[in-house]
């Protein structure tokens, strides 16, 4: 019978100790309750962030479109891919990738006065380009893209629960 107590005794004082240490999984904020409702407002239809923005801000507790208080505007974004280095043939070595996104959050409930005015958060990699086999070149940039959406979600997630409610 005291082995069967042991592991899970064990387990549960791990997970206290982990929670009070303040351990959380990579990616999760502590968001306070009255910010856990907002609007998302996109300007573009052919947003690549807006679907990251959904993701990193449902998993973090915040449901967006809840007619919440606060509104946070993606007024615009930019992607841009240049040649970083060059070989001495003159065939690109390495691209440098460049993710730029300008948002504002309104108080909906203070005549849309602006929490956050509008900014930038922006993001940047460089990668190694493979001349010879372009499609895994292809899948390696595509990744990264998918990596700077999060970043710039996240981004966006840490400036949003800066602001102080009622404030």
């Amino acid at each position: 019978m005291h082995k069967r107590l042991t592991l899970p005794v064990a387990l549960l004082g791990l997970s206290l100790l982990l929670s009070a240490c303040g351990f959380q999984l990579r990616g999760l904020q502590d968001v306070p309750e009255p910010l856990r409702q907002a609007q998302l407002v996109v300007d573009s239809k052919t947003s690549q962030l807006e679907r990251e923005l959904r993701r990193t801000f449902s998993i973090n507790g915040v449901e967006l479109d809840a007619g919440g208080r606060y509104r946070i505007e993606l007024t615009r974004e930019r992607h841009t891919r240049r040649a970083a280095t060059l070989t001495g043939n003159a065939d690109v070595a390495e691209y440098e990738l460049r993710s730029e996104a300008w948002f504002r959050v309104l108080d909906t409930q203070d005549e849309n006065r602006a929490l956050i005015p509008e900014q930038r958060v922006m993001i940047e990699r460089v990668y190694s380009n493979n001349p010879d086999n372009i499609t895994a070149s292809d899948s390696q940039e595509h990744l990264i893209r998918q990596q700077m959406q999060q970043e710039l979600a996240q981004q966006i997630l840490r400036q949003y629960i800066s602001i102080r409610p009622g404030a």
